[in-house]
């Protein structure tokens, strides 16, 4: 009888301590991107949105490829990879720099689209070919208007004069 009484009130009392517990969230990580300040968009069931930079034995999360090259621009020297979200699900396109050259697979083509950035994850991306980069933009044509395809050059070009502009208004 004193056993089933002293167990029934360690059992009230897990039960106040869970109702008062802080809930947490469905998100595996939160966290903000080092070049924007943004939120990293996260994966979701139908495509991947994190941007990693590799960079030794750092692994960085940025919110889209334009803040990954930009932030390698201006924060990392020598070699470096990124994983850039590609329009394949758990296959993102990797991006190298080696002895300051840029390299991607030779069909890769990404968005060049000014985008406001709260969509970014949809419009700065890398896609493995053109079918697949008219499809994705078909898809978000209400923020992709417009968008053309670019190579990978030009769209360090465009991150480099991000970094310009940067510096400028500092």
């Amino acid at each position: 009888m004193k056993n089933r009484l002293v167990g029934k009130i360690w059992l009230g009392a897990l039960a106040i301590l869970l109702a008062f517990a802080p809930a947490r969230s469905g998100r595996a990580h939160e966290a903000k991107c080092p070049h924007c300040e943004a939120d990293v968009a996260q994966d979701t069931p139908e495509q991947d949105n994190e941007v990693a930079l590799k960079y030794g034995k750092k692994r960085i999360e940025y919110r889209c490829v334009m803040c990954a090259i930009a932030d390698a621009e201006k924060s990392y020297k020598g070699d470096l990879k990124i994983l850039a979200p590609s329009e394949k699900k758990g296959k993102p396109v990797e991006i190298s720099r080696i002895e300051g050259k840029w390299s991607a697979p030779e069909s890769t083509v990404f968005i060049g689209h000014k985008i406001k950035h709260r969509y970014c994850e949809r419009g700065y991306r890398a896609f493995t070919t053109m079918a697949a980069f008219t499809v994705h933009v078909e898809k978000n044509k209400a923020q992709l208007k417009g968008a053309k395809p670019i190579t990978l050059a030009e769209i360090v070009q465009i991150a480099k004069s991000d970094v310009v502009e940067d510096k400028k208004e500092k």
